[in-house]
């Protein structure tokens, strides 16, 4: 039986060994002090992380603002094989969940143990009077924390420390961690070395959304690949899309006042700027319930399933709100998201 070793590491402000910050650009990079120690079997880390946003006016001043933030890795040591390094897949959860949760819907622990990768669950950051969790993701809900600063942080520290290849970086979002997602391919842009942060994309029950429908900031790179799940039946995040200002099932100001598009459009303009062609190239039926459609020659993918409301394709623990009753006639998103990040790192390999 696996029984994970929960580890919890603090980095605060000013501790003794805490890195020294860059003199000039934008810092993203986090406070740290300590040593994550080596795992000598399959583990979990839970990582609380102190990033440095935008700075803040204190009495006339300008100084640094900083917020603590969380994630939990899992790493499947005794599937590394040597130095080589490894893919990531950061996993963001919807609003008013949490990491833990994300991890036993998805699985994805299980697809990194059988793939030797590495999986982490990002938290989102309490906000609405700590009622709720949520991400900045363009659409809904909050911008009140920097998302953005946060994923960087993430990843160069995983990179870092699980060596993973930074060139191989996945993200996948349900809902709210959705939109999160498609605002990381609008966003986050390349490293130094040229590459995308991102390398593939993955998005259940999420939408291209937009404060004030402004898309103009929105530049997706070219060498990143998406693939998109969605419900037919839908009644939290509907494919048709939703103005400004129109009530949904959750009627609160952030859901109230966002907006985002529908799942043609959202496609349509990842397609457009992956490959400037919106054009259906190939459609295919995993199984009876579900149609896919490629665009792009396979880079951005889409499927819908039928009667499936705002639930994870193929999640089949009852206890979990998102539990999907159709789960063994449904895809199994987890899984196909899984082997699409797979191909994509499989394409890569025969372009070098």
């Amino acid at each position: 039986m696996f029984l994970p070793t929960i580890i919890s590491i603090t980095f605060l402000f000013g501790g003794l060994f805490t890195d020294a910050l860059p003199s000039e650009g934008r810092k993203h990079n986090f406070l740290r002090n300590g040593k994550l120690p080596i795992p000598t079997r399959d583990s979990t880390h839970v990582i609380t992380v102190t990033v440095e946003e935008d700075n803040t006016s204190l009495g006339g001043f300008e100084r640094p603002k900083f917020i603590e933030r969380e994630f939990t890795v899992f790493d499947p040591v005794h599937k590394r094989k040597g130095n080589a390094k490894r893919p990531l897949v950061l996993a963001y959860h919807g609003v008013m969940s949490d990491s833990e949760t994300m991890r036993q819907l998805t699985q994805f622990d299980r697809e990194a143990k059988d793939r030797g990768w590495v999986a982490a669950y990002p938290q989102g950051e309490w906000k609405f009077s700590e009622k709720m969790t949520n991400w900045n993701g363009a659409g809904c809900c909050s911008q009140g924390q920097d998302d953005i600063a946060f994923t960087k942080d993430m990843i160069d520290y995983i990179v870092k420390h699980f060596n993973v290849d930074e060139n191989e970086v996945y993200v996948t979002g349900v809902s709210n961690g959705g939109f999160m997602v498609y605002r990381l391919l609008c966003e986050m842009g390349d490293r130094e070395n040229g590459k995308p942060w991102i390398s593939a994309a993955s998005v259940h029950s999420g939408l291209l959304g937009a404060w004030q429908a402004d898309f103009s900031s929105c530049s997706i790179s070219t060498d990143t690949s998406l693939v998109h799940f969605h419900g037919l039946a839908d009644p939290v995040v509907n494919i048709t899309g939703k103005p400004e200002g129109k009530q949904e099932l959750l009627p609160f100001a952030p859901v109230t006042n966002a907006e985002w598009k529908s799942v043609n459009a959202s496609i349509d303009y990842v397609a457009e700027a992956m490959c400037g062609s919106n054009a259906i190239t190939s459609t295919s039926n995993p199984t009876e319930s579900t149609t896919c459609h490629q665009m792009c020659d396979g880079k951005v993918e889409y499927c819908m399933v039928e009667e499936l409301q705002h639930m994870w394709s193929g999640c089949s623990d009852e206890s979990l709100h998102m539990y999907d009753p159709n789960h063994a006639t449904n895809v199994d998103a987890t899984k196909y998201f899984a082997d699409s990040f797979a191909r994509h790192s499989s394409k890569k390999e025969t372009n070098l």
